[in-house]
């Protein structure tokens, strides 16, 4: 099995457009860049004196698979043949390599189960969806070992962080894409502090929407102090009826938003997505993360909340709400300290999104739940 590094591009590169006018009408071609990559010291920048070749096949070089385009891929084995998951680890765990914080991910195709007995076909990193948080301290060297298992290439791009740029991820621009059965080694210094989340960028309109991300959050030594620290990766799915992803087999899959007839938090749908439990007096943060292409409203029943950060960055001025707007790739940090025992509402505000293919409640619900409360209505129930 191939290991590959990232590599920097530091050859010079060009582009052109062409402007034609023609009776009134404006044309503009388009523009072609060409880039002549070359290796460098991962986490680092390289130095074009020192630049070598690589075991690179030409043919996977930046022409077709540039930019992470589109793929034909065939419909998958029967379902059947593939591991069906219903849990997933929270954290991913690190070994260390002298100072180096080394994890592994493995992108491979499973059916997931977004409800009791309904499953979807996806594509998810360590038999999960979405992956295991990757969670860090400001200033770690972190080192991600990727192995594709999956039926098509693919990269990870570090959504939000700082890193070098032969580590980002582009395929065609700063790696060529990585073949099945291959295994790639990114590695950076993790900053800034913040809420972030990792990704495929290799035709990332399919493979992030079968489910290639995961919440990646790197702490920073002047955090506030939390008793509750929450991560809600929020996402949507084209399920067919047969439990098989809209995207198999197909160039498009359009994208409409009536397409989309499941939603998911943290890769489950309502009800059995998990309460966010808190005890009376805590001090809670809930880290929000839309790894899918619509916008949603996400609402909190019973209180308002504090919105402290925006995509990782703390707010000069943080503000209240009840409702925050977060749209594709976008991240927003909200506290509060629970002071009001109950069970509350937490969900996205478009019906449509709080419903399990057009049948609800389902979808985008969850609940800040007190631990050890018992409401009126719900003791009223347990006698019944």
């Amino acid at each position: 099995m191939g290991v590959r590094r990232a590599r920097a591009v530091v050859g010079g590169g060009w582009s052109f457009v062409v402007l034609v006018v023609v009776v009134g009408a404006l044309a503009v071609g388009a523009g072609l860049w060409v880039s002549d990559a070359r290796t460098g010291t991962p986490g680092g920048t390289a130095d074009p004196a020192q630049a070598v070749a690589t075991d690179v096949d030409p043919a996977h070089a930046a022409g077709d698979h540039a930019h992470g385009g589109a793929t034909e891929i065939p419909p998958s084995v029967d379902p059947e043949d593939l591991p069906l998951r219903t849990d997933r680890q929270e954290r991913a765990e690190f070994t260390l390599d002298g100072d180096v914080k080394v994890f592994t991910l493995t992108a491979e195709a499973v059916r997931w189960e977004l409800l009791d007995d309904t499953w979807v076909t996806a594509w998810g990193y360590n038999g999960q969806v979405p992956g295991p948080e990757i969670w860090v301290d400001e200033g770690d060297r972190v080192r991600i070992e990727l192995t594709n298992e999956l039926p098509a290439p693919t990269t990870i791009h570090w959504h939000g962080i700082d890193v070098p740029n032969e580590m980002d991820g582009v395929p065609g621009v700063t790696q060529d894409p990585i073949e099945p059965g291959e295994r790639y080694v990114y590695e950076f210094e993790a900053q800034p502090t913040g809420t972030f989340w990792y990704h495929s960028h290799f035709d990332d309109a399919r493979q992030q929407d079968m489910g290639l991300g995961g919440a990646f959050i790197i702490r920073g030594q002047n955090d506030a102090d939390f008793d509750r620290d929450y991560v809600t990766l929020i996402d949507e799915w084209i399920r067919l009826p047969d439990g098989r992803n809209g995207w198999e087999g197909a160039a498009h899959a359009g994208h409409s938003p009536a397409e989309y007839n499941w939603f998911t938090i943290n890769g489950k749908a309502f009800p059995a997505t998990e309460d966010m439990v808190v005890t009376e007096g805590d001090r809670v943060r809930i880290r929000m993360i839309n790894a899918g292409y619509q916008a949603h409203p996400m609402h909190l029943h019973g209180r308002r909340f504090r919105v402290i950060a925006k995509d990782g960055a703390l707010l000069d001025a943080p503000y209240l709400a009840d409702t925050v707007l977060i749209g594709a790739g976008e991240r927003y940090d909200v506290e509060f300290v629970a002071e009001r025992p109950g069970d509350w509402m937490f969900h996205c505000h478009i019906p449509h999104h709080t419903q399990n293919d057009a049948v609800g409640p389902g979808g985008l619900i969850s609940h800040v739940t007190y631990e050890g409360h018992r409401n009126r209505y719900q003791q009223e129930r347990d006698h019944e």
